[in-house]
């Protein structure tokens, strides 16, 4: 809020990264109070990862109302200032949610709702997230979109949304959605969507319109199958078409090939060879 009010008169960028909800569960007493009580909520005795939490679905809860209320000062900050009208603003995370682990309670939660697996997968509870934007006076408010993109397309939206499409790098993935944000306009797609993913036992995904391929276990068995899915209907990947798709699995496999590059920031091994 400092860094707002100090550059108040002047064109700004700012990304806000908050920690919470994150494990371990912890969360200072006067928002645990607003919880606690509230349904039956088992101890975590710490025994699967991170500290002992007393209240653990409390504190999860908590968690939540203090990134809500964060955002909400930020947001009544921009119009005290006048700014409100000026600022587009963007929430969204970087996973799905978590598995069952240090206290924290995906069926109670409903975390990933239908979608499959959570944080660390590529399967869609794993990668699939929200993203709400708001640009008072610019953007429709209520609106919803079935354009398909990725936070690497955040780059490139901000620098069109600013007037400096020119200074979108040359050879980057992303691709500009202020199009579909502000309803005007022409809006460009993915040919695909490609992802791959060292940990968890090494993982690849590619998503083009509405199928999505998972292969896993790579660092096990480079040769692992490829999963493929049709999300139009099955949004929680429960049904493999692979075999009854054998033309599409090898133009799937084509793609998992030739859209990787490979990184020594991030290697993986079972690939870079």
């Amino acid at each position: 809020m400092g860094f707002i009010r100090s550059h108040k008169d002047r064109p700004f960028f700012l990304h806000f990264v908050t920690t919470v909800p994150h494990l371990a569960l912890q969360v200072p007493e006067d928002s645990l109070e607003e919880y606690k009580g509230k349904w039956d909520d088992p101890p975590y005795d710490g025994k699967n990862g991170y500290l002992p939490q007393k209240y653990p679905r409390a504190a999860y809860a908590a968690m939540v109302t203090r990134m809500d209320r964060s955002v909400g000062r930020i947001m009544a900050l921009l119009k005290q200032l006048g700014l409100d009208r000026d600022t587009m603003v963007m929430v969204s995370s970087d996973n799905g949610s978590t598995y069952k682990i240090g206290g924290y309670d995906p069926d109670f939660f409903k975390g990933t709702g239908s979608f499959r697996s959570a944080k660390g997968s590529v399967y869609e509870g794993g990668i699939r997230v929200p993203l709400i934007v708001r640009w008072t006076g610019r953007i429709k408010p209520g609106r919803t979109t079935d354009h398909v993109a990725a936070l690497q397309d955040v780059l490139p939206t901000l620098l069109e949304a600013a007037g400096a499409v020119r200074r979108i790098p040359a050879g980057i993935d992303g691709l500009s959605y202020l199009p579909t944000l502000l309803g005007t306009g022409k809006q460009s797609e993915h040919e695909y969507l490609y992802m791959e993913f060292p940990a968890y036992g090494g993982q690849q995904m590619v998503r083009f319109g509405n199928w999505k391929s998972v292969r896993q276990n790579l660092l096990k068995n480079p040769a692992s199958p490829i999963e493929l899915y049709d999300l139009a209907g099955d949004v929680g990947e429960k049904i493999d078409l692979a075999q009854k798709n054998p033309e599409l699995v090898e133009g799937i496999r084509r793609i998992m090939k030739s859209a990787r590059h490979p990184s020594k920031e991030f290697p993986f091994p079972a690939l870079d060879k």
